[in-house]
């Protein structure tokens, strides 16, 4: 399976179902991890939005949200069961282009592995 670095502490992994994107919340050994799985009806509508000049797009269970615009965006990353956790990230330049790259390449999978 394939993955993209997106930050140093942000990357995507690869899954059969579409990919997930990984978290660190800070460099301490004892930070936060958040995986978020996204399958591919979720990666093409989150996809659908940053192709807008406003991005708006929260997944189903409330685990991320992106929001911003073509110059930034902010992702939130909220725990979906358990504790309460929640933590940001601001993306923007080189890390927006790769996001939104890796966002594409993984929505688009689905419709490779179609034809």
């Amino acid at each position: 399976m394939n993955s993209i670095t997106i930050a140093p502490r942000l990357w995507f992994e690869e899954t059969i179902l579409g990919a997930t994107l990984n978290y660190r919340a800070s460099d301490d050994g004892d930070s936060v991890l958040f995986r978020v799985g996204m399958s591919f009806q979720s990666l093409q509508d989150c996809n659908d939005q940053l192709s807008k000049s406003s991005c708006l797009w929260t997944i189903r269970d409330g685990s991320l949200s992106v929001y911003g615009d073509s110059e930034e965006i902010t992702l939130t990353f909220c725990s979906a069961n358990g504790p309460f956790v929640q933590s940001e990230l601001a993306l923007y330049g080189e890390e927006l282009r790769i996001f939104k790259y890796a966002i594409d390449a993984f929505a688009s999978r689905k419709k490779t592995a179609l034809n």
